[in-house]
């Protein structure tokens, strides 16, 4: 395996690397970006042992990285994993990551965003049907107009448990899902000048004197120049930019760069 093999995980979906580094039975650390999130799956002999993301790590670590539509890889060999947190054979792993990817599809069918708006179904459902007490709660709770991310908040529950209660409730034939009706569209924030004075420094340091030209293709592949770039496409560029930084520190500092910038940009809004 060449050394420190790079990618496009919408090009190479992490599954079929994974296929690929196992059947050569590769060691090594396959090391993924995506915006500004980070994560990495280590093999030891062609046999998955170990993945985190963020500070989660092992089985949900790889579900939730496997789940990235799209990303950079790069794979190092011969890196060791710090520690073993995965034990289930490699096919029975992505055969539970292909069914999370398959609920997941389920529910954003059902409940596209958080802020749909349940409502109760006009016509029953049938003679006779049987919920249990916490999903019957929330139906007393729908009042037609609440997001479903209020709801979820006022409840004090995650999102995705959220969905999947009222993703039940629509397959009970109990609820339906109606769109907020968009808003008319607002004037996007720009970047600014600064953010791209702070960015020709944090690419300069991390990639050389080519600054200004990188910031300009990158910008112009979005569809934008520096006086329309608008700010919530920062982290796309981030993306974009990232992936062509060879060196994992220097892409490291160039990330932590970029979300402070970010930061700096949601405090200013």
């Amino acid at each position: 395996m060449a050394e420190g093999l790079t990618g496009n995980l919408a090009q190479l979906p992490l599954v079929d690397l994974l296929k690929m580094l196992a059947a050569g039975g590769q060691t090594g650390r396959l090391e993924l970006t995506s915006g500004l999130d980070q994560g990495a799956v280590y093999l030891a002999h062609g046999e998955l042992v170990h993945a985190e993301s963020d500070m989660i790590t092992g089985e949900a670590a790889f579900v939730r990285l496997a789940g990235w539509p799209s990303g950079q890889f790069r794979f190092d060999p011969q890196v060791q994993a710090p520690r073993r947190s995965i034990e289930k054979p490699m096919d029975r792993l992505l055969a539970d990551s292909a069914r999370a990817a398959s609920e997941r599809e389920a529910l954003r069918r059902v409940v596209p965003n958080m802020d749909v708006v349940p409502r109760l179904a006009k016509k029953a459902p049938g003679p006779t049907i049987t919920i249990d007490g916490a999903d019957w709660e929330l139906l007393a709770s729908v009042d037609g107009e609440s997001t479903a991310a209020q709801m979820a908040n006022a409840r004090g529950i995650e999102d995705i448990d959220m969905a999947k209660t009222l993703y039940r409730l629509k397959l009970a034939g109990l609820v339906e899902m109606a769109m907020v009706q968009a808003a008319a569209p607002q004037q996007r924030a720009l970047a600014g000048p600064g953010f791209f004075q702070a960015l020709t420094s944090a690419i300069a340091e991390a990639m050389g004197p080519l600054a200004e030209i990188i910031i300009d293709d990158a910008v112009e592949d979005l569809g934008f120049n520096r006086a329309t770039f608008p700010r919530d496409a920062v982290a796309a560029l981030a993306e974009r930019i990232s992936g062509e930084i060879r060196e994992p520190e220097k892409r490291v500092r160039f990330q932590q760069t970029m979300l402070q910038l970010l930061r700096a940009g949601q405090q200013a809004a």
